[in-house]
Parts: structure tokens; sequence; C-alpha cells
């Protein structure tokens, strides 16, 4: 596997990490608790600005360069690139949310914990269908000049969380990750 598909799937699964710690946090929310707001907020910039300035950019290239060569499910790729634009409009609305509650603004828990889940559900089904059928069809269409294309035009960001952590930035993000890491069992080797 290229090195950029190998990333993106990296990728993949550390916001699939990254959603299942919101899901947790939204069922406290739901129960009536208050989650830590420091962590969502940060686990949303998160999300924006790694999503939005790497991840994304480089999956367009890729299904730019798809699209390019021809394929006989263009439909995906155009619906994969709507929709990158449109989860950045779904973070931003949860964490418009996120900051009224911070700033005290009156808001119905019910219409926050739904932007929150809109947001985990709309990433989740997005990832499925890059996963289960854009990037098949990538690897089979893409040239080792093509991904190697991809590469050298593709932004080159440190992961600020899994990569070279920002323990400054993203304090609380990675203290919890890095806590849920502890918990878990050793893997079998």
């Amino acid at each position: 596997m290229h090195p950029v598909m190998a990333r993106l799937a990296q990728d993949h699964a550390r916001l699939t990490q990254v959603l299942n710690l919101l899901d947790g946090l939204l069922d406290r929310f739901h129960e009536g608790t208050e989650p830590d707001y420091e962590l969502i907020n940060e686990l949303l910039e998160y999300m924006d600005n790694y999503a939005d300035v790497v991840h994304h950019p480089t999956e367009e290239l890729i299904f730019q360069r798809v699209l390019e060569l021809g394929t006989d499910r263009p439909d995906i790729f155009e619906v994969l690139t709507r929709q990158h634009a449109g989860l950045s409009q779904v973070t931003k609305r949860f964490r418009t949310s996120i900051e009224g509650i911070l700033n005290e603004e009156v808001l119905l828990r019910e219409d926050v914990e739904a932007n929150g889940r809109e947001l985990v559900a709309t990433n989740r089904g997005h990832m499925i269908l890059e996963d289960s059928e854009a990037f098949p069809i990538a690897l089979q269409a893409l040239s080792e000049d093509d991904w190697d294309a991809i590469q050298a035009a593709a932004p080159v960001v440190e992961d600020p969380v899994f990569g070279n952590p920002d323990p400054q930035r993203f304090k609380a993000l990675f203290k919890q990750l890095y806590a849920e890491t502890q918990d878990s069992p050793a893997p079998h080797t």
C-alpha cells in the first residue's frame, strides 16, 4: 500500500477513536451530567484543523485524479467531495453549540446533543463510503506514478495529537486519549 493510503487509513482509525470519545461525552451529556467541555472543544478544533487542512485535501487529490482518469462510479467521488464541505459545516454547527454553553447561553440540551450526534454519524458514514467504495476504486485505478504525484502535492503537517503531540494546544484531548490507551488490555503478540 502506498504511504498516502497508509496515512489515510491511519487517520481514519484515529478519527474513529476521537468519534468514540465524543460519543461517550455525548452519552454523559444525554444522561444529564456535564461532560468536559474543554475536551469537546479541543476535539472539535482537532477535527477542524487536521481534517480540513491535511486529511480532506489529500483525499481530494485522490478523488480528482480518479475522476480525471475516468471511472464507472464518478458519483461516489462527487458525493464525497460535497460531503467534505458539509462535514466542516456540521463540525462548526456543533462547535457553536458548545461555545454557546461555555458562554452561558440558554440552549436546549436536545439541540446540542442532536448537533453532536449528527457530527458523529455524518463522519462515520463518510468514512465508511470512502473505505468501502472510493479507496478500493482508487487503489485499482491509480498507478505508482499517480500515487507519487499525489504524495508530492499533498499537504504535509504532523498530526498534532497522534503524531508529534502538541500537549499545550490539545492538552485535554491528549490526556484523555493517553489515559484510554493505558486502560486498554495489552495486545497479544
